[in-house]
């Protein structure tokens, strides 16, 4: 039989599994979370991700304010409260077109960011209500 001795990270600390879920989440799709955004957004979906990297880059838990960058980006991903907010010329979001393939990457990543979240039930942290 083969046996292994499990070496915890000492990156991982005490985290809750989903916060460890999310971290992982946002390893694998980072980049293509930071396009969709800058392709909705522009520069702002830009600052936003760059935000964010930078704020999962630090050790600890979650920040409150981590917390709500994620919820932030989440909604512009589901393309709620649009209307609200006017975006520089640099977003292509009114140039998307419905059948453009990208469109349904956008939403895979939108519903696999959404999950994560949900997982790592960030509501507390944040006071933030997550659909």
């Amino acid at each position: 039989m083969f046996h292994a001795t499990i070496i915890p990270s000492p990156e991982a600390g005490n985290r809750p599994v989903g916060e460890i879920a999310l971290r992982s989440f946002w390893e694998t799709h980072n980049e293509a979370l930071g396009h969709a955004a800058a392709l909705i957004a522009g520069q702002r979906g830009t600052r936003l991700v760059g935000e964010i990297r930078e704020a999962l880059a630090q050790p600890g838990p979650a920040t409150r304010r981590l917390c709500r960058h994620l919820v932030e980006l989440r909604d512009l991903l589901f393309l709620e409260n649009l209307q609200d907010e006017p975006f520089e010329e640099t977003a292509l979001f009114d140039r998307l077109s419905p059948s453009d393939p990208i469109v349904p990457e956008i939403c895979l990543l939108a519903d696999g960011l959404n999950a994560v979240l949900q997982e790592a039930d960030l509501r507390g942290a944040a006071d933030l209500h997550l659909a």
